[in-house]
C-alpha cells in the first residue's frame, strides 16, 4: 500500500461477540492510495474491490451497531472552477467496526441519512474545495446497498441534516478558517448542523481547517478521533498525527486556542469545545 493508518489506542467501545446482521464492507478501489480523503480509520486491504454496484459486492462482516454508507464526490477531480469530472466514491461497512463508537442515530424507518450539498474537504494536494457528501446508518443486514453513482437522490431521501440543527433555537454558528503557524484564527463563520475541525501535526507543524458540515460520521454530537497518518510524498515515507473532531454543543464551539491544540492532538479521544 502506498500509505497505511494507525489507531492510536482507541476504546473498545462495541463486543466483538455482539453480532445481529451483516453489513457490505467494500471501498472505492482508487481510495486505497488516497484514504486519507474519506477521514475514517483504516480498514483491511480486502475492503479494495468493487463496490459502487452492490451486486457485485461479495464481502461482507457481522454487524452490532448499524450498517454505514459513506458516498462523496472525488476532490481530486474538482477543477479550479469547481466542475466535477468524475463519479463519486463510496465506503461501506459496519460502523462500529469502522469507527469503533457507538452512534447513537435512530430513526423510525430505520434508516438515518445525512446529506451536505456543499461540504469542504481537502483533496490529495491539501487544498480545500467543494464537494457533496452523503452519510447513511440502516439496521437491517446487507442494507448499506445505496448505489455510488446518482446515490445523492436515490429513495430514502436523505433528510435528517435538518433534524436537530439548532442550538438554543438558533443556527449553530462556526468559525471557517485556516490558521497560519502559531496564529488562531476567527476571521469568518459559516453556519450548518455540526463545527468541525481537522488537525494534521507535520514534523514541527500542524495544519488546522475549521469549517460546519450537515455531516457526522461518527454519529455522536461531540467526539474526536485520533490517528497515525502515513504518506509518501515523492515516494517518501511521512508520519503524520491526523485529528477530526465534530461539535454541536455551543456557538464556535471549534475556537480552541492554537495552544491547546498542540496539547490535545497527541491524545487519541480528545475533545476541544472548552
Amino acid at each position: 500500500m502506498v500509505f497505511s493508518l494507525f489507531i492510536a489506542s482507541l476504546p473498545i467501545l462495541i463486543s466483538a461477540q455482539d453480532v445481529s446482521k451483516t453489513c457490505f464492507a467494500c471501498a472505492s478501489t482508487s481510495l486505497r492510495s488516497r484514504w486519507s480523503l474519506t477521514g475514517l480509520p483504516p480498514v483491511p486491504d480486502s475492503y479494495f474491490s468493487s463496490c459502487d454496484d452492490t451486486t457485485s459486492v461479495v464481502t461482507t462482516e457481522p454487524c452490532s451497531g448499524p450498517c454505514f454508507t459513506l458516498l462523496f464526490d472525488d476532490p481530486d477531480t474538482i477543477t479550479s472552477g469547481g466542475t466535477m469530472q468524475a463519479t463519486a466514491l463510496v465506503v461501506r461497512g459496519c460502523h462500529s467496526t469502522l469507527m469503533q463508537v457507538a452512534a447513537d442515530r435512530t430513526s423510525s424507518t430505520g434508516t438515518y441519512c445525512e446529506y451536505d450539498s456543499n461540504h469542504m474537504a481537502a483533496n490529495s494536494k491539501g487544498n480545500i474545495v467543494s464537494i457533496k457528501m452523503l452519510m447513511e446508518f440502516c439496521s437491517s443486514s446487507s442494507c448499506n446497498n445505496r448505489p455510488a453513482q446518482n446515490g445523492y437522490t436515490q429513495n430514502p431521501v436523505c433528510s435528517q441534516q435538518t433534524n436537530n440543527n439548532l442550538i438554543n433555537g438558533k443556527p449553530l454558528d462556526c468559525y471557517e478558517c485556516t490558521p497560519q503557524p502559531g496564529k488562531n484564527c476567527w476571521d469568518s463563520k459559516c453556519t450548518k448542523k455540526y463545527c468541525m475541525k481537522q488537525v494534521i501535526s507535520i514534523k514541527n507543524g500542524w495544519q488546522i481547517q475549521k469549517t460546519c458540515s450537515n455531516i457526522n460520521i461518527y454519529g455522536i454530537d461531540n467526539y474526536c478521533q485520533t490517528f497515525d497518518l502515513i504518506t509518501n510524498p515523492g515516494g517518501m515515507a511521512v508520519k503524520n498525527r491526523y485529528q477530526q473532531c465534530y461539535c454541536k454543543d455551543k456557538q464556535y464551539c471549534n475556537s480552541t486556542p492554537t495552544h491547546r491544540i498542540i496539547t490535545v492532538i497527541m491524545v487519541t479521544l480528545a475533545t476541544f469545545w472548552l
